[in-house]
């Protein structure tokens, strides 16, 4: 690609400082390995062979923050500007203490009453340290949030020389206490669509001045949950039955309809559809979890890219969006996490990662989503299709992603794959941009909005265009703008009828659009029959046909093109009967589902849903024993047609069919139905049958009166079934939610099993412990439950007269873990028997530590005769224990120890010891500190205690041992060159910095760092790190991560003297030239003596990790980076 120089110029950006920010490679810990996520020359060739060429378009103080475009016909580009997001946009990842009440909001009223009490006056103090007082009046509260707003950008090239001109503010405000960030916007007919949560605006400028001067909520319900912020409502487009489709991601929807219907679906994201006047919102599909855009092809198939979870070893998916499909993402997979579980109280089991519903389609998966394509890309936003005329034929087809954290812009084309797709022809389109939102306009060039900074707001953006200089000025391009400008109000029907064949999708929508208006009815099924019409105008007949069901006789649906002999108006033909409901054309249809293609089939059954006759049954199930499981898509399409006729009786009746796919169809569309019968299903032969089935019954909003049949369930187990967590959680959940005594008794049995897996019968008798909990979080699914009608005392009454046994009998780290649960939630366990393990040496040291921590929890009598009996043990870990015993029992006694038995002791154990004296405000804990600090600064300590003594001697308050330690920070000396911060090189634990690494909820390193290897994560790699790296330089880079980039990875400025800067990297380099990669992906060669200014620029993304990560946290970090293998 060509950047144009006089683009830079007239906007005046000098070697600007936003151009310079908005070019730094992105690197998280500073391209260590030499390793980088960018992808050079390769990908980039092809495109600077098609001569492509970009320009500044506009800049701020045009526009500022920008996060997505969008075109009027008049080629007027609207932005959305976004301010809140990052500054008072809750995100609950940064609130963790709020989360069980925020899983618990299902509405927009409770949710801004939790705001209004999290965040009341009187937790001003509490709060200041996150939440300014952004209004002045002293106050650190809810207010505060309504002062930060969000806009609208117009912003046009009045002089239509190719730069943008003239900018005014179109709309302000949206700062309710509740607003969250502004997220899309776009203009159609008369109004313009803007969303920003919780609402969904229409806005209109009727004096034509340029700026709104009439804002109205559609909608209001979006966002139900604070959750994670950037979740919002993206992606407004106009779909090819002239709805106007937008996607929500899933903090959650509870919506009532202009019908009045209510649209709940509090735990998941999707894409929703509606009239342009706002009436018939729903549903389109669900269980998605943030697609930022959302993009048509050309033949009307919605296709998007979702973010991934931030789980560990999960992706992002590219998906393909077909009606009623369920992606299977719920809200609260995100919380079931090690790094959540504190907080929420809830195991770490995830169906959406141990079910494995994020990867593409493959046996055993989940039936009732539809899978993923593929999983694909690294933070994916804005999301676009080329119309057809735009860039160059080389384009045409492709779709173009903007991969935000990544720097870089792909594109890639789809082909069919039986009834569903793959990507084709993937490859970088742009790198080097912060490139957050993209789009066409009415010119045919791609416009791209650059973010110019990272993460949050900085008042910078700007907008460049991309197009071929050789085919902007042409007239097929002159054509486009001038149609797209001109009303169709008054074109000649011949000329709408001829434009529906338009090589620019624009154009054939607006066409359509326009005689739809009219009721051309005849005119479109001429258009659809005629076989001599190109495949477009046909397809956009049918699709106007569909938009006129009222006008639409069943002698003109009898023409419909069904038996053409291009399958894709055949697969269209069958479509479009559906939307009609044209119930006279059934034996068309299931004529259709034995079609030669899989598209043609899928389109039949879904319409045969739509129409609901129940005479299409059997010719469903025939289409479902053809397909014996290997298209889910197939499977999706016969749900939706079986749960159109909505017959659980036939459904019932194939409860012994011979075909698993058959089966397992009939148990999602029981499901979709909310059938009870669905419980025959959990006696099948097959796992998976019995799996769905208790999905089916269990998840989501349940299905109440079979509940009673999964919990019996339990104690009916195969050998087989006993180890599939899947079927087993949600067994012993359906018995913790009906919560009487027989449900009591049977998890308490379950958990006598010993042949059962010991995590499962573990979990039966967690559930006993908290049978209580308020408020209830579902331990399989994660959502907030009310329970009503459960008896409160039936689990303590089983555990009392049973789990003493169940401890007798049980052996190893079972033992173990039974008495954590014991200690966890105040169950009684005998405590001669835990004392007589505790000192025996057969007994294995988790369960004497165990025994020994409930002894000493307990206040047993004997305790300080048990712990001097294993304080000189050989085991370590019992020996720590024993540490911990003994300073909990006496002060005294255990001070004293430690100075006798110091120079003895393990590091683990010096360490222990000394946070254990930190906890003691006594003279002779003071004492020992202060002989310690001593040995500190006569450098004869070891320096893997460094930080353990500081943080006890400033923890144990003694006014001397405070003297001592800031006496000994201030000698600290640069040359250390690790930002003053003692301690944090030696000492570490590489198994909890493993922790930190996987499950920080604040920290998130596997986010950017683990995620499928170079190129399909933000940072790099960092495994095998510590063979090349010393301490010192990992822990510089987590304290001042922009400090060190790795020779051949900082950005470079080049000032040229014959004008103009280019950013990039230097990849070689002789006494005479330079080989240099620029941003955009090009490799040029320079002369040195035609280089004036050569600027290194060392930037990082990633925030100086020391209050995000506390000290010890950070000194285990580097302990595992250095370790890690």
């Amino acid at each position: 690609m060509k950047i144009v120089k006089k683009s830079f110029i007239k906007h005046a950006c000098s070697a600007s400082e936003a151009w310079i920010r908005s070019c730094i490679v992105l690197s998280i810990i500073p391209a260590v390995l030499g390793q980088s996520n960018e992808v050079v020359s390769p990908p980039y060739e092809p495109l600077i062979d098609r001569g492509l060429q970009m320009d500044l378009w506009a800049r701020e103080p045009m526009l500022i923050n920008p996060v997505a475009l969008s075109f009027d016909d008049q080629g007027r580009l609207y932005v959305v500007e976004t301010a809140r997001r990052g500054t008072v946009d809750i995100d609950i990842r940064a609130h963790k203490e709020w989360v069980k009440e925020d899983l618990g909001s299902v509405s927009i009223p409770r949710q801004i009453e939790l705001f209004r009490k999290w965040m009341s006056p009187g937790n001003s103090r509490k709060n200041r340290p996150w939440l300014k007082d952004r209004n002045g009046d002293g106050s650190h509260d809810w207010r505060d949030l309504t002062t930060v707003k969000e806009r609208v950008h117009l912003i046009e090239d009045i002089d239509g020389d190719g730069l943008a001109d003239k900018s005014r503010v179109f709309a302000e405000g949206f700062n309710r206490e509740n607003n969250g960030a502004a997220a899309g916007v776009m203009p159609f007919a008369d109004h313009v669509y803007y969303t920003v949560y919780p609402d969904i605006w229409r806005l209109e400028d009727t004096d034509g001045d340029g700026v709104s001067d009439r804002n109205v909520s559609m909608f209001r319900g979006f966002g139900v949950h604070a959750a994670y912020d950037g979740h919002d409502i993206h992606g407004l487009t106009v779909g090819p039955d002239g709805k106007i489709y937008f996607s929500v991601g899933d903090n959650g929807t509870s919506v009532v309809t202009q019908e009045g219907k209510h649209l709940h679906y509090p735990n998941t994201g999707g894409v929703l559809r509606m009239n342009p006047d706002g009436s018939d919102l729903e549903f389109f599909a669900t269980g998605l979890r943030n697609v930022q855009e959302i993009a048509f092809d050309d033949f009307g198939n919605l296709f998007s890219v979702d973010n991934d979870g931030d789980v560990r070893g999960e992706r992002e998916r590219f998906v393909y969006i077909t009606e009623g499909s369920d992606s299977g993402w719920r809200l609260n997979w995100q919380f079931r996490t090690k790094g959540w579980s504190p907080y929420t109280g809830m195991p770490i089991y995830s169906p959406w990662i141990e079910e494995k519903m994020w990867v593409p389609h493959h046996t055993g998966q989940p039936a009732h989503i539809t899978p993923p394509l593929s999983n694909y890309s690294v933070g994916p936003g804005g999301f676009k299709y080329n119309p057809g005329t735009a860039l160059n034929e080389a384009y045409k087809g492709f779709f173009f992603l903007a991969q935000f954290p990544v720097k870089k812009i792909t594109a890639f084309r789809v082909k069919t794959k039986g009834a569903y797709f793959e990507m084709t022809d993937e490859h970088i389109f742009h790198q080097g941009l912060m490139a957050s939102a993209l789009n066409f306009g009415p010119d045919g060039a791609a416009y791209i909005a650059d973010w110019d900074g990272m993460w949050q707001p900085n008042d910078k953006g700007a907008i460049y265009k991309i197009d071929d200089p050789d085919i902007a000025g042409s007239d097929i391009r002159k054509e486009v703008k001038v149609l797209l400008a001109e009303p169709f109000h008054s074109s000649p029907e011949s000329k709408l009828k001829r434009l529906l064949g338009h090589a620019d999708q624009r154009i054939r929508l607006k066409a359509q659009f326009e005689l739809v208006k009219r009721g051309k009815v005849e005119t479109l099924l001429n258009v659809a029959e005629n076989k001599s019409e190109s495949q477009m105008a046909r397809i956009h007949a049918l699709w106007g046909l569909g938009q006129l069901e009222d006008l639409v006789s069943v002698s003109l649906v009898s023409r419909l093109p069904f038996s053409d002999e291009d399958s894709e108006i055949r697969a269209q033909s069958a479509k479009i009967a559906g939307v009609l409901k044209a119930s006279s054309q059934i034996q068309t249809l299931i004529k259709l589902l034995q079609d030669e293609s899989p598209r043609v089939r899928f389109m039949a059954s879904i319409a045969l849903g739509k129409i609901g006759d129940f005479r299409a049954f059997d010719a469903v199930t025939q289409l479902l024993e053809k397909n014996v499981g290997n298209d889910p898509y197939i499977r999706h399409a016969s749900v939706m047609g079986w749960v159109g006729m909505n017959d659980s009786g036939a459904l019932n009746q194939l409860l012994d069919h011979a075909n698993l796919d058959v089966r397992l169809a009939a148990v999602v569309s029981l499901r979709r139905l909310k059938d009870p019968t669905v419980r025959r299903f959990l006696n099948d032969k097959h796992p998976f049958v019995i799996r769905e089935a208790a999905r089916a019954i269990h998840d989501d909003f349940s299905i109440p009166s079979a509940l009673p049949d999964l919990a019996a369930l339990l104690l009916d187990l195969s050998d087989s079934l006993q180890k599939d967590e899947a079927v087993v959680r949600r067994s012993i959940s359906a018995n913790l939610r009906l919560g009487q005594i027989e449900h009591a008794e049977q998890l308490l049995r379950f958990a006598e099993l010993s042949a059962a897996p010991s995590a499962m019968r573990l979990e039966a008798l967690e559930s006993l412990a908290t049978w209580n909990a308020f408020p209830f979080i579902d331990r399989v699914v994660g959502r907030v439950r009310e329970l009503k009608g459960r008896n409160p005392s039936a689990a303590e009454t089983v555990l009392k007269a049973k789990f003493q046994s169940i401890v007798n009998r049980a052996e190893g780290e079972f033992r173990s873990d039974l008495l954590k649960l014991a200690a966890r939630h105040g169950i009684e366990v005998d405590h001669f028997i835990l004392a007589e393990w505790v000192v025996s040496d057969e007994m294995d040291s988790v369960t004497r530590v165990r025994a020994l921590s409930s002894l000493t929890d307990s206040n047993y009598p004997d305790l300080l005769n048990i712990i001097n009996r294993v304080l000189y043990s050989n085991k370590l870990e019992l020996r720590i224990q024993a540490m911990r015993s003994l300073a909990e029992a006496d002060e005294t006694l255990f001070g004293n120890h430690f100075k006798m038995n110091r120079s003895k002791w393990s590091v683990a154990e010096k360490q222990v010891g000394l946070e254990l004296l930190g906890g003691m405000q006594t003279e002779l804990s003071a004492e020992i500190l202060s002989d310690i600090m001593v040995e500190l600064q006569q450098g004869t300590l070891d320096s893997k205690l460094e930080l353990d003594v500081l943080s006890a001697s400033e923890k144990q308050g003694n006014p001397g041992l405070k003297s001592l330690v800031k006496n000994y920070r201030q000698t600290l000396t640069d040359s250390r060159g690790i930002n003053n911060q003692p301690g944090l090189l030696q000492g570490g634990n590489a198994d909890r910095g493993r922790n930190i690494f996987d499950n920080h909820v604040a920290g998130q390193c596997i986010r950017c760092h683990d995620a499928g290897g170079a190129d399909k994560q933000v940072g790099p790699e960092l495994k095998g790190i510590g063979k090349t790296r010393d301490r010192t330089y990992l822990l510089e880079a987590l304290l001042n991560p922009s400090a060190t980039l790795a020779e051949g990875y900082a950005l470079t400025m080049i000032g040229l003297k014959a004008g103009g800067s280019h950013a990039g990297r230097v990849v070689a380099e002789n006494s005479t030239d330079l080989t240099f990669i620029k941003v955009t992906g090009e490799t040029v060669r320079y002369v040195k003596s035609d280089v004036m200014t050569r600027t290194v620029v060392k930037a990082s993304s990633m925030p100086p990790m020391l209050g995000i990560l506390t000290p010890f946290e950070l000194r285990d970090l580097v302990e595992f980076l250095v370790t890690w293998e």
